[in-house]
């Protein structure tokens, strides 16, 4: 009878996609890193699970951390985007006009 170890990174995983989640408001940069990392170590945590499944535990740490990772990154995404149109925005409506010529 063989001991089933511990699925490498699963812990790490499941709380670098939780921290994706929870940074994804501080202007997206840290969710999006916290989630890229997370998505990265899960792929290949899950080809080491695929190629002997009998050996590891903890593939429920892995899949839980993944959508964390996955919901994390969505939303650092669209908060990065809603940042940048809003400084875009601003600075169409800068009077660059009066700016430039004092």
């Amino acid at each position: 009878m063989e001991i089933k170890q511990q699925l490498p990174n699963a812990t790490l995983i499941l709380i670098f996609g939780i921290a994706s989640i929870v940074t994804c408001f501080c202007y997206g940069i840290l969710g999006l890193i916290f989630g890229i990392i997370a998505l990265v170590l899960a792929k290949k945590a899950k080809e080491i699970y695929h190629a002997n499944p009998e050996l590891y535990t903890g593939y429920e740490n892995l899949k839980a951390g993944r959508i964390c990772a996955i919901v994390g990154t969505i939303l650092s995404s669209i908060y990065l985007l809603i940042i940048a149109v809003y400084i875009i925005f601003l600075g169409a409506m800068m009077p660059w006009s009066e700016i430039i010529n004092q």
